[in-house]
């Protein structure tokens, strides 16, 4: 089946050979603890560094997925007045599950085609003030709302902190990575692997915040994730095989300058679909096309219709993203993950010709 669900979406094909390598290698049994282990993550994190364009003083962790990291910026990175600021469902869930650790935590929410820059210049006064640790969604998947990320947005304040969920675009889109002090991502989106494995990205500022907070009363502390790090070893047994896909991916991938470029195509092919030769009484969710994510393509119409597409596209092996939060029966997404070829794309708007 072709998926071009938002994630877990589809796997890049050569994953198939690099699971078969790590077995008869006998990577998936090795000891996160050993010399092995220390080996396979240096050469990882320098190829992500490489391939990716991430600063040398930024640190890259190994978790278990984009949720957890919620709760490590909780645990260990808040002092104790963050703002979340979201404009869809995930944004929010972040913002619930920060006050489930951090009782007095602010949210605000705008609108779905509005950046986060309008929104801080036209709308409310955001007092900043007080506030010790911004979160920010980069990629909203549940509405296709990409962001432009900008410390200077924000006053560039020097005892801010802010954190970003890359979720649905970290590796499918060259992210400025020094506009943001934490990034977050999950693999099973445009890094092309199964679900299984977090990516966390910590800017020396970030550290130097957990350093001064001084928290280890969770197992999850960043304190504890950096003194392994310098070992390049990881704090509790990782999903050593994704670590490994993620390694040879990265070795045979092209740099994101190239898949940035390549996702941008692969998108303006759909909306001129969408957009031109449209046999469906669908639009796009998103109008304002500055705020439209280039991974994760949100369409919206009658529920009758995004059934029938539904439908057409299961009998044809194909699968695509249903609706998600306060859009789920009107709206389906397509996922445009660096793993989806040109060739995908056309055999979708083929079928649905």
């Amino acid at each position: 089946m072709l998926s071009f669900y938002p994630g877990p979406s589809k796997v890049y094909p050569q994953s198939l050979k690099f699971i078969q390598e790590a077995y008869i290698q006998g990577i998936v049994s090795i000891n996160h603890r050993s010399e092995r282990f220390e080996v396979l993550l240096k050469e990882t994190l320098e190829s992500l560094h490489q391939k990716w364009n991430i600063p040398e003083d930024y640190t890259i962790y190994f978790i278990s997925s984009a949720t957890e990291a919620w709760e490590i910026v909780a645990q260990s990175l808040i002092i104790k007045n963050p703002l979340h600021l979201y404009n869809g469902a995930f944004g929010k869930k972040w913002a619930y599950y920060t006050k489930q650790i951090v009782s007095n935590g602010k949210e605000l929410a705008f609108s779905k085609e509005e950046s986060i820059k309008d929104y801080i210049s036209n709308g409310p006064i955001i007092l900043l003030d007080n506030i010790d640790t911004l979160c920010l969604v980069q990629s909203e998947t549940s509405n296709g709302t990409g962001q432009k990320i900008c410390r200077n947005d924000f006053g560039n304040k020097d005892d801010l902190i802010i954190a970003v969920d890359a979720t649905s675009s970290m590796g499918g889109i060259e992210l400025d990575w020094i506009q943001a002090d934490i990034w977050l991502a999950s693999v099973q989106k445009c890094m092309g692997i199964p679900a299984g494995l977090g990516v966390l990205i910590c800017s020396p500022k970030a550290l130097k915040r957990a350093e001064y907070l001084g928290r280890v009363d969770h197992y999850n502390s960043i304190l504890l994730m950096e003194e392994n790090r310098k070992l390049y070893q990881t704090h509790y047994t990782p999903n050593v095989l994704g670590i490994y896909l993620l390694n040879r991916l990265s070795q045979t991938l092209p740099n994101i300058k190239e898949i940035d470029q390549q996702t941008k195509v692969k998108m303006s092919i759909l909306e001129d679909f969408w957009t031109h030769k449209n046999p469906y009484e669908l639009s796009f969710l998103i109008q304002n096309s500055e705020v439209r994510l280039s991974t994760v393509l949100a369409l919206e119409g009658r529920s009758d219709q995004i059934s029938k597409i539904q439908q057409l596209c299961k009998k044809n092996d194909i699968e695509l993203g249903k609706g998600y939060g306060e859009w789920k029966e009107n709206t389906l997404r397509i996922a445009n993950f660096p793993s989806h070829t040109i060739e995908d794309i056309e055999t979708l708007i083929h079928l649905l010709k």
